[in-house]
């Protein structure tokens, strides 16, 4: 079995050195990358995923130390190799506390370091062996793909997947076949009555597995059918080169004389719009949705059609795409916002213009409660990113006075893309604003307790964020690395109580956070170019 190992070193000589003085491949082993600090290989850790990771302890912006921390929270069964040039025991204990798989120091002996990683790599392959035989691992894989399928089945409904490229990748890598000409979506919702209404969560869900199972055998003799959970309610979606739809509402009648009879359960069944494409899909849910909504006022324990319920003029089914559109990509567009992608805003404007366009041309009278609607969905969206939007309306009170009066559809277009713009421009603006406040709570930390033992995981634990983000935003707005302000600063402390007091070296240190005399003793050298005794002896 080949194992994947990343090289961290902030010398290239000593990564090429890694890299090249052992044959790994004749040991299965491969080295998928290297990186040159330990913000670079955790980047590399969530690309690559390699098994092991061999790694210096001493390196600007995240020491070796930090990043073994981090791996272990994220990636615990990652194994990770501790390099040191320093044969300190504190090094070495601190290894030890924080479950590191071994430490070695420089220079490196090429036979020790290949004699841990195949040990490492024997302990991944045990492990991994372990579980291809355990039979209740196995159920829990298959039950998990189950969990994936509904995932992508309910991704798909909702309309946030929606290139065709992407639904067919992830199909094919599911073991899904999507390639029919027609589609169509239903929706179930079954209510409990009677002697069991009060059935637990476990009997319930029986219930809805009993129905998933009895949907698959009626539908699945004409149709080819995916039965899947979608939140309390059963979702199906039937797939063919050819829909009837009067066959599959006798069929959906069967099934719910069947949940009536003998499992004493209402069903209430949506069919939505069959669609000719799997980009479409979204549509089909949409109308199953709407027409499962009308047993409010038809009844529950009813099989309802779209087409029954729905107008079937041009100008309802623009309105309906239109709509269909708008309510499918809440997600989509704040996400788009917050991560600046201008792309997919100008993708969606494109597709939401084309419906628009076609909607006013069909029927002028439209125009206003396109607007209204377009209006409303923008309001929505600040309200969800929590932006201020009196700057969007001008001298006026409201975004639907705004865009009613302009002339033409071409001049909201624009309006529209100006918006998404300004919203990026503020969430950068507000980010901005929280990183700096959070690097600022930071730095007022490390004057607090620098005399205590802070660490880049322990700072952002009291914040509340990622280590790794903290590491980012803090060399962003302070220009240096977390780890180098912090030791600048009880360095700095240091001189001071050299300066003022009559204290011993070895209790300065103490009184800063170092046990280590001789590591605090390297670290006051390298930055002031003296020993503290020499520094004493200068003032």
């Amino acid at each position: 079995m080949m194992i994947d190992v990343l090289i961290v070193d902030d010398e290239k000589k000593i990564r090429e050195g890694i890299s090249n003085i052992i044959d790994w491949a004749k040991h299965d082993i491969c080295i998928c990358g290297t990186a040159s600090n330990g913000l670079e290989a955790l980047d590399m850790v969530d690309m690559l995923m390699p098994g092991i990771v061999i790694t210096d302890i001493s390196m600007g912006d995240m020491d070796g130390l930090e990043l073994l921390e981090i791996i272990n929270q994220t990636y615990p069964t990652v194994k990770v190799i501790l390099i040191s040039g320093y044969r300190e025991f504190e090094y070495a204990q601190k290894a030890i506390a924080l479950n590191a798989f071994s430490y070695l120091t420089k220079p490196i002996n090429p036979k020790a370091l290949l004699e841990k990683v195949i040990e490492a790599k024997s302990e991944i392959e045990k492990k991994i062996s372990e579980i291809k035989i355990n039979d209740v691992i196995r159920k829990k894989l298959r039950e998990n793909i189950l969990v994936v399928k509904d995932s992508f089945f309910t991704t798909l409904m909702e309309g946030r997947l929606r290139n065709k490229a992407d639904i067919e990748s992830r199909a094919e890598f599911l073991d899904i076949n999507l390639s029919f000409n027609q589609f169509l979506v239903s929706i179930m919702a079954f209510e409990a009555g009677g002697s069991v209404k009060n059935k637990n969560f476990y009997d319930i869900s029986f219930y809805k597995a009993a129905i998933m199972s009895k949907t698959e055998e009626k539908i699945g003799d004409m149709y080819t059918c995916f039965v899947f959970n979608f939140g309390t309610k059963i979702a199906v979606l039937i797939c063919s080169d050819l829909i009837e739809k009067s066959l599959l509402i006798d069929r959906m009648e069967q099934i719910k004389s069947w949940v009536n009879n003998n499992m004493g359960l209402s069903l209430s069944v949506g069919i939505g719009n069959v669609c000719g494409s799997i980009d479409k899909i979204s549509l089909s849910y949409r109308t199953a949705s709407d027409a499962i909504q009308y047993s409010v006022v038809l009844g529950k324990n009813a099989v309802i059609d779209s087409d029954k319920i729905a107008e079937t003029t041009k100008e309802k089914i623009a309105m309906e795409d239109f709509e269909s559109i708008m309510g499918a990509n809440d997600d989509i567009l704040t996400g788009a916002i917050k991560n600046g992608d201008t792309h997919i805003l100008r993708d969606w404007l494109d597709e939401i213009f084309a419906s628009v366009k076609q909607i006013v041309r069909n029927d002028i009278r439209q125009k206003e409660r396109v607007i209204f609607l377009l209006a409303f969905y923008l309001t929505k969206i600040l309200f969800s990113l929590e932006i201020q939007g009196h700057q969007y309306y001008g001298n006026e009170n409201d975004l639907f006075t705004v865009m009613n009066t302009m002339t033409g559809m071409e001049d909201i277009r624009r309006f529209m893309k100006d918006f998404f713009t300004e919203a990026v421009r503020e969430l950068e603006k507000s980010k901005q604003s929280k990183n700096s406040y959070l690097v600022n709570q930071a730095l007022k930390c490390i004057d607090v307790y620098q005399e205590h033992n802070v660490t880049l995981v322990s700072m952002a634990e009291r914040l509340q964020i990622h280590p790794s983000y903290l590491s980012k935003i803090f060399k962003q707005e302070t220009g240096e690395s977390f780890s180098e302000h912090l030791i600048k600063k009880k360095m700095n402390s240091a001189k001071q109580l050299l300066k003022t007091t009559n204290k011993k070296v070895y209790e300065i240190a103490g009184s800063i956070g170092y046990k280590d005399v001789a590591h605090f003793t390297k670290l006051f050298k390298k930055t002031f170019g003296v020993s503290p005794t020499e520094y004493r002896n200068l003032v």
